[in-house]
């Protein structure tokens, strides 16, 4: 093979590529340490094709052919949401080349096929690599991380394959804690119930054997990192009276990972409830519809999504109770006059009719508490605006929506009209915000199942 300078590198012959077919050997995923390995049907698709590609590399060399490694852009209109004008439609696949028309083209064949021949090794010896451990093996050539998660993922799509049927994932981002414990295929068993707020970084869903569920009633994705450490330092997984639970959060906008992951406890439980808690924004609406739906650049990905997730808050009705325009428009105008109401009911006399130091306090401290999650609602951004009305075009572009899509349109709607978003801390800045999930939760959970026992990956899993 060639470098991008020239150089020669020792072939991959075809004795070569086909002896390493018939030298597969896979890390079984089993419920049996007594099982013969079985290799992972995605993981055995993933090599039969980088080596067809390999084959296909070793004939034009020997034939002296210009060298050509297929290639899909993962962003290609068959990964957009149906709707799309004609115009917008184009052949999804594209081919790079070697020595190619200008240096780039060369460099870029040489980072392709530097990154098929690492997948290779990783899919023959049973290892996992992360996208930067890539990026460290040659810098020069990757010029940054952000070349590589484009490479990576429009290799998956050009193969048709999930990234991790690749033995390739991202640095772990997700965070979970709760009362399960999770064993990896390595024989390590982990308690994702350490004490703190850190929790435990999610492992990677291909590298899940079995997992502990211990009780566990319902799941509870987070948007924010913040709001995740808050309630996990509180203990509230197990404290909740809605019974014991998982926290999870990819810290913002989620990552393939943390998706896969959400959507195999989905399969593994199908009676566990999955609840996202996300800013009552548009941009929260899309978190929560990214990990339910999927996204439409990682399309091709399987097992990630979750389609069971229910969206519990929060909603315009946690933010404004009234439901109306006119509780939104009016509510600085009624601030001074509701105060004034409540400091004359609240207040405490003494028997002669005199008020004492300690009782104006508690006077004012009953005013403060009466404020509700409505006094933190903030306007809309123009960004804000125009990413509702593309989650609107979103979502009415799917076939036949749901009750939960409708939901969704409704909520946008209102954000829009009202001129109104509000962060999760909105519910919690003069309440409690267990308090208020207490009653979400348990509301949502009338009729759900208790998730007990262990959960044995089958061979055929992800």
């Amino acid at each position: 093979m060639f470098s991008a300078s020239g150089a020669r590198r020792d072939p991959v012959t075809k004795s070569q590529t086909r002896s390493r077919v018939n030298q597969r050997v896979l890390p079984a995923r089993t419920v049996d340490s007594d099982e013969a390995p079985v290799p992972h049907q995605g993981q055995t698709s993933a090599l039969s094709r980088i080596e067809d590609l390999f084959e296909s590399i070793v004939d034009a060399l020997d034939s002296g052919e210009e060298l050509v490694i297929p290639y899909q852009n993962s962003r290609t209109p068959q990964n957009e949401q149906k709707g799309a004008s004609s115009q917008q439609s184009r052949e999804p696949f594209d081919v790079i080349r070697f020595p190619g028309r200008t240096i780039q083209e060369a460099k870029r064949f040489e980072a392709m096929f530097r990154i098929l021949e690492m997948s290779h090794q990783a899919l023959l010896s049973g290892n996992i690599i992360t996208k930067r451990n890539i990026y460290y093996q040659n810098p020069g050539l990757f010029k940054s991380q952000s070349f590589v998660d484009v490479m990576v993922d429009n290799l998956a799509s050009t193969l048709g394959i999930g990234r991790e049927d690749l033995n390739i994932v991202a640095a772990a981002k997700g965070l979970i804690s709760g009362p399960i414990n999770i064993t990896l295929r390595d024989g390590s068993t982990h308690c994702c119930d350490a004490p703190g707020d850190s929790g435990m970084l999610l492992p990677s869903a291909s590298l899940i054997q079995r997992i502990d569920f211990r009780g566990v009633r319902w799941v509870l994705v987070v948007e924010k990192e913040a709001t995740f450490r808050t309630l996990a330092a509180s203990r509230y997984c197990v404290a909740s009276q809605a019974g014991h639970g998982v926290l999870i959060t990819a810290k913002g906008f989620p990552d393939l990972a943390t998706r896969r992951f959400l959507s195999f406890l989905q399969r593994a439980r199908p009676n566990l409830a999955l609840h996202a808690l996300v800013d009552f924004d548009p941009h929260g609406v899309a978190i929560m519809r990214t990990y339910k739906y999927g996204s439409k650049r990682l399309g091709h990905e399987e097992n990630a999504t979750s389609s069971r997730l229910r969206w519990l808050g929060i909603l315009s009705d946690d933010v404004l109770p009234n439901g109306s325009a006119d509780s939104n428009a009016s509510s600085h105008d009624s601030q001074g006059h509701s105060q004034e109401t409540e400091s004359q009911d609240s207040a405490t006399y003494s028997l002669d009719g005199s008020q004492n130091s300690f009782e104006r306090r508690i006077k004012r401290a009953r005013v403060e508490v009466t404020r509700g999650p409505s006094d933190s609602v903030l306007p809309l951004t123009l960004g804000d605006r125009k990413k509702a009305v593309d989650v609107i075009k979103e979502i009415v572009n799917v076939e036949e929506p749901g009750d939960d899509e409708m939901g969704q349109i409704r909520e946008l709607q209102r954000m829009l009209m009202l001129n109104v978003k509000a962060e999760i801390q909105a519910v919690d800045n003069f309440g409690d915000l267990a308090g208020w999930l207490d009653e979400k939760l348990i509301g949502a959970g009338r009729g759900q199942g208790v998730s007990r026992g262990w959960f044995l990956l089958p061979t055929d899993e992800l």
